[in-house]
């Protein structure tokens, strides 16, 4: 009973000398924040989607996994994934692209105005998304759109791009390279500035021109940070949702009915609030799972990255 009562003393001894108690303290507000506003809310979504409620009653029906399984027997919910995932596909790749090539450009150490240039590229970035979907409208309004204008000057007929079941979703697109371009392009111009010039320095002496510098010493330092752009450009097109909100509403035919949206009517609208939380779930599982692959296969910060 000594020993034990020793072993205990010396244990209280040595975390009240250790700075334990004072990091848990200091800690201590933001793991009550975190737990109000992330962690209790995440938890009431899981389990909120073990239950059949319309929001208007005070009583839930426990159903177990039948809102899963209605999900997965639902046409729509596919029709929303694949939507997100042409989304995804489409945006990411077009905007990573772009914004590796005004990267390359905007490098260019003879290059005159590059801060004004560089600025107006990154600018979409911190454009309000409601604001800019509302520029959209105006641009590809059927009638008096500044797109439309300029088909018909050229002797084309105008279309009704956001109701046309062909054409919504790529002027949704466009609305998403146009915001998405900028962050890829200044993640990209950061990681080229600090390649080192003796890369390029060596190449030059054995005779490579532009495309062979490109090729075999900026894409291949590059990869890190594509891949990195890769996954964050599949998590940010999985939470899309304002834009298609105010643009389309996922019409015509729900053809611009991302996940999101899919989400949101279920729940805001048909209110079926279980139903709902249970793609919210399935959302949830699908960032989280790419968040993963980025922890493993990039990293943030990283002694493996740093190396």
């Amino acid at each position: 009973m000594d020993f034990q009562a020793g072993r205990s003393a010396n244990w209280f001894t040595r975390l009240k000398n250790s700075d334990l108690p004072t990091a848990a303290l200091f800690l201590l507000p933001s793991l009550v924040i975190m737990g109000v506003f992330n962690f209790y809310p995440v938890a009431s979504v899981f389990f909120l989607s073990l239950f059949k409620w319309d929001n208007l009653s005070k009583i839930k029906t426990f159903v177990g996994l039948d809102n899963y399984i209605s999900l997965f027997q639902s046409s729509r919910f596919w029709n929303s994934l694949k939507v997100t995932g042409e989304y995804t596909l489409v945006v990411t790749t077009i905007s990573i692209l772009l914004g590796l090539i005004l990267a390359v450009i905007l490098n260019n150490r003879f290059l005159m105005g590059k801060s004004f240039w560089r600025g107006l590229f990154f600018l979409p970035v911190v454009t309000p998304t409601v604001a800019a979907a509302m520029v959209w409208i105006l641009l590809f309004n059927p009638g008096f759109g500044f797109v439309n204008v300029v088909l018909r000057s050229l002797g084309f007929d105008g279309l009704n791009w956001l109701a046309d079941k062909i054409w919504a979703l790529p002027t949704v697109m466009t609305l998403g390279i146009w915001r998405r371009v900028g962050f890829t392009f200044i993640l990209y111009l950061a990681a080229l500035q600090s390649l080192s010039k003796e890369y390029y320095e060596s190449a030059e002496i054995d005779g490579a021109n532009f495309l062979d510098k490109f090729r075999f010493i900026t894409a291949p330092l590059l990869r890190s940070t594509t891949i990195m752009l890769v996954i964050l450009g599949v998590i940010d097109s999985f939470l899309v949702f304002d834009q298609v909100m105010v643009l389309t509403r996922g019409g015509p035919a729900n053809v611009t009915e991302v996940i999101g949206m899919f989400m949101y009517t279920s729940s805001f609208s048909l209110f079926k609030l279980g139903y709902g939380s249970a793609i919210s779930v399935i959302m949830f599982l699908i960032v989280a799972l790419f968040t993963i692959f980025q922890w493993k296969f990039v990293g943030f910060g990283s002694a493996e990255e740093a190396e």
